[in-house]
């Protein structure tokens, strides 16, 4: 790949091309660096539609990242406060672009793997420990308990429109089976694997959007309140407001889509001249869907279930209490449908991300046709026990100020690095406000973790 490492680079020596890229065919990647090149002195409108079919990991990050905790707090936050909690959709996930800005700046211009640059630079603990094993691999597999529970409630809420039952003892098999497939085909075939899966997520993100905008249209909005609750900041009193902030928060952009962004752009083969296009893709594919997928969901619970005080605990009661209001069958099964892309992409992309990072922890060569590799990559798929015993959303939000303080503690070993001459040489960060960004979310992720052990402790 060009610019990998000079003799006037000091990163030179951490520049090693990611064993999945090495499987997509040269002439591909070729190809790709000329279109680019093409795109790089096009309209904004040509350059953004060019951009947009070749972007990936930004929109996997987005469908990773839009799961059954993120999708129960929003449904939660509509049910309960209304439009007045839709201005933390875009600043916990704005607050993330800094950090995801970072993560271009590392694949691209650094060309390295992080994990293994953070052993080497900031000890295993940070790396493998924290970064690899806790923030990544530990999370997909405790956080897919949450993704199947959700996933076969909607498959047997499903069944009875198609005339039949098809309980969640039982269709944990279907969405094992096909979570397990999107799975195993990344990396396979010269690449068209990984565009395989990259498909699925775009398409599962627009599945949502669709679905739940006709939802949208059924209720109607209030457009007046949605606007005040975009902008004006409002948060309940006590621990109920702490804990609807922590969890959207924390469950906005963290230490898995951090390292799943980076490992997927090397697996896409990205360059130096790739990063313009990591950054469109941060924004357009990340941002952009988590935003307005969110705004979508707790608007539906707004005009809904706000107005008449109900407020379940669940996301299947949430969803139980919707239907009746939703009028039209259609309009039942299309939130149903959209509903379940949510949990089936977000399996996908917390896997891939967990076996990336077990392999980097490690020091194991990711090779996707390995038994390694499957087995570490379908590990979070025991999540099917959830089909007997789903979690509680206090659960969600617990896991949630947990991972809060392991996106610190990483959050400050990528501000070092991204400011750090051995690792990134000139490409490293000279922007105060980009500095800035990061240090706001990292200090604003300690500040939550720690004030909700104080608060659970009842110190505050």
């Amino acid at each position: 790949m060009s610019g990998r490492g000079t003799a006037q680079d000091p990163a030179a020596h951490d520049r090693i091309e990611y064993p999945i890229a090495q499987k997509i065919p040269r002439e591909v990647l070729d190809a790709e660096a000329e279109r680019l090149a093409e795109l790089s002195s096009a309209p904004i409108h040509r350059r953004a539609g060019g951009y947009a079919r070749l972007a990936g990991p930004g929109f996997m990050a987005a469908a990773l990242t839009l799961g059954a905790g993120t999708l129960t707090s929003s449904m939660l936050s509509g049910a309960s406060f209304g439009y007045r909690t839709l201005w933390l959709i875009w600043l916990s996930c704005g607050l993330g672009l800094f950090m995801m800005a970072a993560m271009a700046r590392f694949t691209c211009k650094g060309g390295f793997r992080i994990i293994q640059v953070q052993n080497r630079r900031h000890s295993w603990l940070i790396g493998s420990l924290m970064t690899a094993l806790v923030g990544t691999a530990a999370v997909a597999v405790i956080f897919n308990f949450g993704q199947v529970a959700l996933g076969t409630h909607l498959i047997e809420s499903l069944a009875p429109f198609a005339g039949f039952s098809f309980p969640a003892e039982y269709n944990w098999i279907v969405y094992v089976a096909i979570t397990s497939w999107l799975i195993l085909s990344y990396g396979r075939r010269g690449g068209t694997g990984t565009r395989l899966v990259e498909a699925v997520m775009k398409a599962g993100i627009a599945i949502m959007i669709v679905a739940f905008g006709a939802v949208l249209l059924v209720v109607g909005v209030d457009w007046s309140a949605a606007a005040r609750g975009a902008f004006v900041p409002w948060l309940p009193g006590g621990g109920e407001g702490l804990d609807l902030f922590i969890a959207s928060s924390a469950a906005a952009v963290g230490v898995m889509d951090w390292v799943f962004f980076n490992y997927a752009g090397l697996g896409r083969g990205w360059g130096r001249n790739h990063e313009s296009l990591a950054r469109f893709d941060v924004i357009a594919g990340l941002f952009l869907p988590f935003v307005l997928v969110n705004f979508l969901v707790i608007s539906v619970f707004a005009a809904t279930l706000f107005p008449q005080g109900i407020t379940p605990e669940s996301a299947p009661e949430l969803a139980a209490a919707l239907m009746p209001l939703l009028g039209p069958t259609w309009s039942q099964i299309l939130f149903y449908v959209g509903f379940l892309a949510v949990p089936i992409t977000t399996t996908v992309g917390m896997s891939l991300a967990g076996a990336m990072a077990i392999h980097e922890a490690f020091g194991w060569e990711p090779d996707t046709a390995s038994w390694r590799w499957k087995i570490s990559a379908l590990l979070p798929q025991i999540a099917f026990l959830a089909a007997w015993n789903a979690r509680p959303v206090w659960l969600v939000i617990a896991i949630a100020a947990f991972l809060s303080l392991a996106n610190n503690v990483v959050g400050w070993s990528m501000y070092l690095l991204l400011n750090d001459r051995k690792v990134l040489g000139t490409d490293r960060c000279k922007s105060y406000l980009w500095n800035l960004g990061i240090l706001l979310q990292v200090t604003l992720l300690n500040g939550i973790a720690i004030t909700y052990v104080f608060n659970r402790l009842g110190w505050w």
